[in-house]
Order: structure tokens, then sequence, then C-alpha cells
């Protein structure tokens, strides 16, 4: 058709399958119908107006491709009626003055610029399907509710696709209470979703205990898809409404400073605008977002209107979907007045300290956080306390002196949230003060006798320096070589607690040889014994005056009795020794005369 502005008077138009080609289809007062099957192609807008009705089973496509006012929209207007069961494509914008009977229709808004669903007298446009698609991007993506709501009935569905669904300051209204009611692409960074400005929201209708998703977003400032599911616990009847709000909560007067105490912080970036206008039914509430791009959460928190700050929703569970970190409360009552809604860090509960027994002037004693490992703990203790091991972890070693005081510990999070502190006074057992006095006996100190000092003790333990040792309260030891040794005594109380001291003792060096000996048997000087301390080398050899070899020995220990190697007394005389004795920085050998008296011959 080549005119550019066709009007269509009280006529009937029934058009069948076909195309018919107009830069404006104007009907005024007139009856218009698409039958089944029937395609209208009108390649300018459409106006439906002065009491006219259309009725569209067809299919019926409304491009843009006009220079005219209103390219590519379809009005409705003063009294007129557009109804049907058929599919309409409009490229640009939708505006509803009159009335539209959806009945089973689909509405596509496939533009590539902005498009928007308006009315000039505030009539709300219920839709069955309505699919929204096109390639724009940007402010050209949003598909936009103007000064007006919108709503999909209660058989019809909102396919959202990859478009951005803009109810600025208005509501649409998902009356079909389906799960699958509400669809849009899920592909991370190609969403479709439901952007409004207080107070717009997206609303849905519900009837199952089922889970219902609102594609919550926003394209201002930094594009982000941060959905909501609303579950509710029971099948009856209730509405729910979403909203995304993109920046800090402070801006809008919900200070994240004001809080109940549990809260450790708040994300700055978001939060969510959740109500429940309708029904009685609580509901589970998931907020979802992306950890590396907005951080790790442990919590929700809700802003109540009756206390001016925002609430911990106690306990939430965390999950995974995609590429998204999900929080979810459950059971959530609406009780509280206030619909923003934010994720948080929770301040950790207290650490529970397993507070030990202490002794005085103790090392090591271990102070340990009860079942929770593997936290960033902070530690401190009084002074007569001093960690040395373990600060950040769930357990740390302390030395401690003496007297009471208190050891803290509280938990630190990923984000640097702190805990409340635990705190525990040990008890403080006292220590035993140890102590010995030692005495020497021998020509070279090779004996020596210890006598426990100690106070407090109930066990000693002795470690004589040359590998040997008592658990005797008083000792006596022979020290078999010369030289310097260290004396430990350790004593330990009856609470286990321990104290320790050291002496330092000499064992001299050297060979002392007796030049007479009385082997009569009264237990005095009865054998040729040469006293000596620090031999590494020893032999004894003893000869008569005929210079027989009568007595000989490679032991220092062994004595000759004065008999012979048939075990026969000597006779009183003067016999010759023979003696090879060295120590490690002396040779001592030396040859002599030894007299035996008073032999028992």
């Amino acid at each position: 058709m080549k005119n550019t502005y066709t009007k269509i008077f009280a006529a009937l138009f029934l058009l069948l399958a076909g195309t018919i080609n107009a830069q404006i289809f104007y009907a005024t007062g007139a009856v218009v119908s698409v039958s089944t099957g029937g395609i209208v192609h009108c390649n300018g807008g459409m106006t439906i107006d002065n009491i006219s009705s259309l009725q569209n089973n067809g299919d019926l496509t409304i491009t843009k491709n006009s220079s005219l006012p209103l390219p590519g929209t379809l009005t409705i207007d003063n009294g007129s009626t557009v109804s049907g069961n058929g599919t309409y494509h409009v490229e640009q914008d939708w505006i509803n003055n009159a009335t539209f009977a959806a009945g089973t229709s689909t509405v596509e808004l496939f533009g590539n610029t902005q498009q928007f669903i308006t009315s000039t007298n505030a009539t709300v446009t219920t839709f069955n399907n309505l699919d929204l698609t096109g390639t724009g991007s940007g402010n050209n993506r949003k598909k936009t509710l103007q000064n007006v709501d919108a709503r999909s009935s209660n058989t019809g569905v909102l396919n959202i696709g990859d478009r951005e669904l803009e109810t600025q300051t208005q509501t649409f209204f998902v009356d079909n209470t389906a799960t699958s009611a509400v669809l849009n692409v899920q592909t991370p960074g190609s969403e479709g979703f439901v952007s409004s400005m207080a107070p717009g929201t997206f609303s849905r209708a519900t009837n199952s205990a089922a889970t219902y998703l609102f594609p919550t977003g926003s394209s201002v400032n930094v594009t982000k898809y941060r959905p909501v599911d609303l579950i509710p616990n029971a099948a009856g009847a209730n509405i729910y409404t979403a909203r995304f709000v993109n920046h800090n909560a402070d801006n809008d007067g919900f200070l994240r400073s004001a809080n109940d105490g549990i809260i450790c912080n708040a994300i700055d970036t978001f939060y969510h605008a959740i109500l429940h206008p309708a029904g009685a039914d609580p509901a589970d509430v998931r907020l979802y977002y992306i950890a590396a791009v907005d951080g790790p959460w442990s919590g929700m928190s809700h802003w109540r209107t009756t206390n001016n700050q925002w609430n911990d929703m106690a306990t939430v569970t965390n999950g995974v979907s995609g590429v998204f970190t999900t929080l979810t409360r459950p059971s959530w009552a609406f009780a509280n007045p206030g619909d923003p809604y934010i994720l948080t860090d929770v301040r950790p509960a207290a650490p529970v300290i397993v507070c030990p027994t202490v002794c005085e002037n103790s090392s090591g004693n271990i102070f340990v956080v009860n079942g929770t490992p593997n936290g960033n703990f902070q530690w401190t203790v009084p002074s007569n306390g001093n960690i040395i091991a373990g600060q950040g972890s769930d357990s740390v070693f302390v030395d401690w002196t003496t007297g009471v005081g208190f050891v803290t510990v509280y938990e630190v999070t990923a984000t640097g949230c702190n805990s409340l502190p635990d705190s525990c006074a040990p008890t403080v057992s006292p220590a035993p003060v140890a102590n010995f006095n030692d005495t020497a006996s021998g020509a070279y100190n090779n004996d020596w006798f210890f006598v426990d000092a100690s106070t407090g003790a109930t066990s000693w333990l002795w470690d004589f320096g040359d590998g040997n040792t008592s658990t005797s309260q008083n000792a006596n030891h022979h020290y078999t070589a010369s030289g310097t040794y260290t004396v430990t005594l350790t004593t330990v109380s009856a609470a286990g607690c321990v104290d320790t001291i050291t002496s330092i003792i000499t064992v001299l060096e050297g060979v002392l040889i007796p030049n007479v000996f009385t082997p009569n048997g009264d237990g005095v000087n009865d054998a040729f014994y040469i006293p000596n301390s620090g031999l590494t080398e020893y032999s004894l050899e003893i000869y008569d005056r005929w210079g027989v070899k009568i007595f000989e020995s490679t032991a220092p220990e062994i004595r000759w009795d004065g008999r012979s190697t048939s075990g026969m007394p000597c006779s009183d005389g003067t016999y010759y020794y023979i003696l090879k004795a060295i120590t490690p920085i002396k040779d001592y050998s030396t040859t002599g005369y030894v007299m035996l008296v008073g032999s028992k011959q």
C-alpha cells in the first residue's frame, strides 16, 4: 500500500492469512479482526482509537520503519478494546489507555532500543505471556515501566530473556503462582533481570512450598545480577516482593554501623528490599552473591524500623549455585517491619578456653581453644606469663612465673571481624624448691654424698653427669674417672610441678702408692691397693726377692692381699712392684718397693 496514513472508519476487517504493510495503521470507531492463521505486518505503528475494537487471534507485527510519530508503537486509546489469543510483536512502545483483554495471547517486545510500557491515564496492562527480546545494549536493553504498573496474568509467563525489565518506581506483578511463571537467561554476564527504584518492586504470587525466583539486578553504576529466592513454608496464598538496590545502604539512611552488636561488618555495595504484603506463611529467604566480587559473608541482617538498626537474622545456611554463593535464612516470618536485607559478617561466638593448671616458674604450659581448630586466634597473657609459641593458632605455649592472672583469646575472621573474647585464670600450683648439699671423700674425691635440701618435693631424680642416675631422696655415687661433672637434681611436687638445680663437682686425677700393708685380717690396711683416678691404662706386677712374679693385675680396683698366685700367704718382707698407670694428660708409671708386715703365714 502506498498511502502513509490509513484510517478505518466504522468498518469490519477480516484479515486472513497474508500481509498488510502500512506506515501507520489507525483505526477510529472500527472493528478489526485478525483471524487464526492471519498475519499482519504494520511497518510503522498501530493506534486503536475512538471506541475501536481489535481482535487478534493471528500474528500481528508492528515495526518502527517510519518517520511518522510513534513508529513501532501499539496504542490503545479512547475507550477502545484489544483482545484475542494471538501474538503481538511490538518493536517500540506499548501504550494502553483503554482495555487490553489478554486472553491466552503473547506480547513480544522485540525492539533494539529502549521500549516503554506506559499509559497516559494510569491504565495497568495485564499481559498473559510477555516475552522480552532484542539485541540492544545499555539503556537500549531496557523494557521500562513508565508511570504505570504492569502484570502478567494468573495463567501467563514472564520471559525476561537476557533483557532488563526496568520497573523504575512502579511494580510488575506476576499473578501466576506457578514457579515456572518467570523465566530468564542465567548465563553469567548475560542474565536477564528486573531492576527497580524505591518504592518500585517485583511482585510474585505463590501457592506452594517451592522455590520462587526473583531475578533482581541493576544497571546503575556497575551492572549486577543478584537474585533472590523465596521459598514459602506452606502452600497458602501469599504475595512476596523484592528489589535490588545497587549502592551502599548508608546512602538511604540504613547505616551499617547501626546494628545489634552481633554484626561485625556489612556489605557496602548493595542490599535488597523484600516484603510480604499478603499471606501468612513464613518463607526461606535466600540471597545470592559472588564471593570473588562481593567478598565473603557469613550472615544476613534485616533493618527493623522499630529500633532503626540492622538486626542479625540468626542461623543461616551456606550454599553454592553456579557462580554464586548463597545464604539462606530458613522460616523467616516477616514479623518485624522494614524491607531492607543485607549480607553481613557475623561476629563469631566467643571461643572457649581450656584452662590448665600451671606451675610456678614453669615453661610450655598449653592453653587451647575448645573445639575450634584452624582459626586465627589472638591471645594475651598477664605480665607473669610469656607466650613462647602459637600466637594466631588455636593453642599457645606459655611460660609462667608466679601468681595468678587472666589469659584472654578472641577469634579474627578472614574479613577482620573480632569475636567476643573469652578469658580464664589458670590454677597456679606452687613449685618445689630444689636444693642439695654435697660432700666428697677419697684421695681424689671419687666418692660423693648428696643430701637433699629441697622443699615441697615428693619425688627426686639425680643425674650425676656421667650417665648414671638415682631416684633416691639422698644419693651416694662413686666416680670412676677424673673430670668435671654437672650434677642435676630434678624435684617434682604432688601437683606435678618441677624445679631443678645443678652443681658442678670435680674428681681429681692421679695415683697414691702406699709403701706398707698388713694382711693380718684385722680389717685395716689388709691389702696393697693403689688409689687412683682418671687412669686409661693400668697394670701392676709384684715380684719377691728372688725375682719371681707372685701377683699381677690389669684392673686398678683389684687389691693384692699378700698371697702368691698359688694362694699361699707370702712371708713378711719387701717386695718389688712395677706399675703402669697412664691418664689422658700424664704418665704415672713407676717402680718401687712395698713392705708386707704381719703375714698370717
